[in-house]
């Protein structure tokens, strides 16, 4: 038995808020190994509710979450000309070394990563295990580590990068540092994550498929799951929900699903069915977003009798030349029609709103605030989702060819707060244009 520290690395960026953050990739891993028979453990950098250093508290904060505690940091070079405040969120670095060493010396640790501009939190978490445990083999997996692998190679100082989402590789890795030959006794899909590591929160946030059957010009989904869709058997994740409310005291659960709604019948059905017959006291939000072409009323009651409360509805655009690109998710007719029934099953707009992707490349303001008129009229507000160029997918591509970032360029370019393949100073002023907007339709 090999014992494994797995690590949640601290947000670097301009701004972070926890919208139910979970690192639920690495909590997978973790409950993988433990199957396995190895013994792990976790410190988690985005703690809101250390003892030693709990996060702020903010009056907009709801259903568990806030702010994160933040520490102004220096800009690297390539970030200079920004002019805003760049830090470090999470625990401090002090709150972090003392966790290391009440943890005891591992024999192996992985550290996972997210946003690919967010790689100095990681970077960080490496060099201060490196710093402690020289001798410790440590891995680098997660969304950054799959995106840029290379880059990731040649600067984060892990032993090993691990791409890609296929929990066995870790545990091969495990295996083969520490020596260790141990395996699972059933398929990795049968393996809750291991929530329980981490101190609770009043939240989890829950997988009910992996990947997406969508090939949207912008998302990185199939890079990160390369497998293709696979959903998992509604009774498991029935059974993953109930099992964090009764033993870990969740209220609230997100669905981190990239198409939960896809393939309705099979399903989102049962999983509801399951879950409103154990009658749980639970709410369940949708930070990722939902295709709006699969709801109907019967489907809008169903998720309200759940208790269903935050609904993100993906619109991204009602240009016809951009919605054709992006794959035909979603028209106006089929948008107005899952608004009318989720209005008509006791849905509110402060709990509904629709996400409009804004500021990518050759996109114009004119036809994004088309987008937000046509949702406001429906009496939707609107969240806006800033693009990022993400690697290797089409709309980076795009990008590049269009000179706005070049193919190479350091990941922390590729942040959505820079605006790289727009005018920010326009679509700053076009926000301020869909906040007011938004608080006509709340006024």
């Amino acid at each position: 038995m090999a014992r494994v520290l797995c690590i949640n690395p601290w947000i670097v960026d301009f701004a972070a808020y926890s919208l139910w953050v979970e690192p639920l990739g690495l909590l997978t891993v973790a409950g993988v190994l433990r199957q396995a028979g190895h013994k792990v453990a976790l410190v988690d950098c985005l703690d809101r509710h250390h003892p030693d250093a709990p996060a702020p508290r903010a009056p907009r904060d709801r259903y568990g979450c806030g702010p994160f505690l933040k520490v102004e940091l220096s800009k690297p070079p390539v970030l200079a000309p920004v002019r805003r405040h760049w830090g470090r969120y999470g625990l401090p670095v002090e709150v972090f070394d003392a966790e290391l060493a009440a943890q005891g010396k591992p024999d192996a640790v992985l550290v996972t990563s997210m946003m690919t501009y967010w790689y100095p939190g990681p970077f960080e978490a490496i060099r201060r295990v490196k710093g402690r445990w020289p001798d410790v083999p440590v891995a680098l997996g997660g969304v950054y580590a799959t995106l840029c692998a290379d880059h990731a190679r040649v600067l984060s100082a892990a032993a090993a990068v691990l791409p890609g989402t296929d929990e066995l590789q870790a545990l091969r890795w495990v295996n083969e540092v520490t020596g260790e030959s141990r395996g699972l006794l059933c398929p990795p899909s049968d393996v809750f994550p291991a929530h329980d590591l981490r101190r609770p929160q009043g939240y989890v946030a829950v997988q009910t498929a992996r990947g997406c059957p969508f090939r949207c010009p912008y998302c990185a989904v199939h890079q990160l799951c390369p497998s293709g869709f696979a959903p998992r058997p509604p009774e498991r994740v029935a059974g993953e929900i109930a099992w964090c409310v009764q033993h870990l005291g969740a209220t609230d659960v997100a669905f981190y699903d990239d198409a939960l709604l896809f393939n309705a019948a099979q399903h989102i059905y049962p999983i509801l069915d399951g879950l409103i017959e154990r009658g749980l006291q639970v709410r369940f939000h949708t930070p990722n977003g939902v295709h709006a072409r699969f709801i109907d009323r019967e489907l809008a009651v169903r998720m309200r009798q759940a208790g269903f409360v935050t609904l993100r509805l993906g619109l991204e655009t009602v240009d016809p030349d951009e919605t054709l690109r992006d794959g035909g998710k979603v028209d106006e007719p089929s948008f107005a029609h899952a608004v009318e029934a989720l209005f008509a099953a006791g849905f509110s707009a402060r709990e509904v709103a629709a996400y409009v992707l804004i500021a990518r490349p050759g996109q114009s303001v004119e036809t994004a605030r088309a987008t937000v008129q046509f949702a406001h009229r429906l009496g939707v507000p609107v969240r806006s989702a800033q693009f990022s160029p993400v690697p290797g997918t089409a709309e980076f591509r795009v990008a590049v060819m269009a000179g706005h970032i070049a193919p190479d360029a350091d990941p922390l370019l590729h942040n959505n707060s820079l605006y790289p393949c727009a005018d920010a100073a326009a679509w700053e002023e076009f926000k301020q244009e869909i906040h007011e907007g938004n608080h006509a339709l709340s006024g």
